[in-house]
């Protein structure tokens, strides 16, 4: 920052790019970088969702020419908790996902693949049949309301595309149009007008 703007990044290895805007896109961790006055960052944190991985038993795949237990998703709601089950090409079924306000953890939990199991079950019996593949988490990118951080914030020089909740990979590409539109032509589309940082008014971010 300089002049009281963004003028660039500096990288790692100590290499500075000089730019006249810098687009911060880094999710969960956009609270996190180095160089930012708190004011200029909108609150976001670290919300934890953990998901399973099926797959078909060997078996299962050389006696069938589509080893998919699934051809399409499936959601449900299953004691007041929501689940989905995702099919891969390869026969790999998705179960999730938890919804955790635990700050930055990774941990996976008995529980949580207890609960995902369970669930998916309810829905679909036949995953009893399937192999455990893998258990993981991962943390997405919450905001006070849960919606996106999309345009210039209060530090001249500094565009946000940050704070997707559960819809980043879904809202990756209008995400992507509506910044570059931003940073070509210097106007924000009136798609992106509700989601400016200044909803949230000036305050500290809310997890660092």
């Amino acid at each position: 920052i300089e002049a009281d703007r963004v003028r660039g990044a500096e990288l790692a290895d100590g290499t500075v790019i000089d730019a006249p805007q810098v687009v911060l896109s880094a999710g969960w961790a956009s609270t996190t970088i180095a160089g930012f006055p708190p004011e200029a960052i909108p609150p976001i944190r670290p919300v934890k969702g953990q998901i399973v991985r099926l797959r078909p038993a060997r078996t299962a795949v050389a006696a069938s020419s589509s080893p998919s237990l699934l051809n399409r998703t499936v959601r449900g709601l299953v004691q007041g908790s929501p689940v989905y089950l995702v099919p891969r090409q390869d026969g790999e079924l998705v179960l999730g996902a938890t919804q955790e306000e635990l700050g930055a953890d990774l941990t996976v939990t008995a529980g949580a693949v207890w609960q995902l199991l369970r669930d998916a079950r309810a829905i679909v019996p036949g995953i009893t049949e399937l192999e455990f593949a893998e258990a993981v988490a991962g943390l997405r990118p919450g905001t006070p309301d849960n919606a996106p951080v999309l345009g210039p914030s209060r530090l001249p020089g500094l565009v946000l595309a940050t704070g997707h909740f559960r819809g980043g990979v879904l809202l990756a590409p209008v995400t992507a149009d509506l910044i570059a539109d931003y940073l070509v032509t210097g106007t924000l589309d009136a798609a992106a007008a509700p989601f400016g940082a200044q909803r949230f008014g000036p305050q500290e971010p809310a997890w660092r």
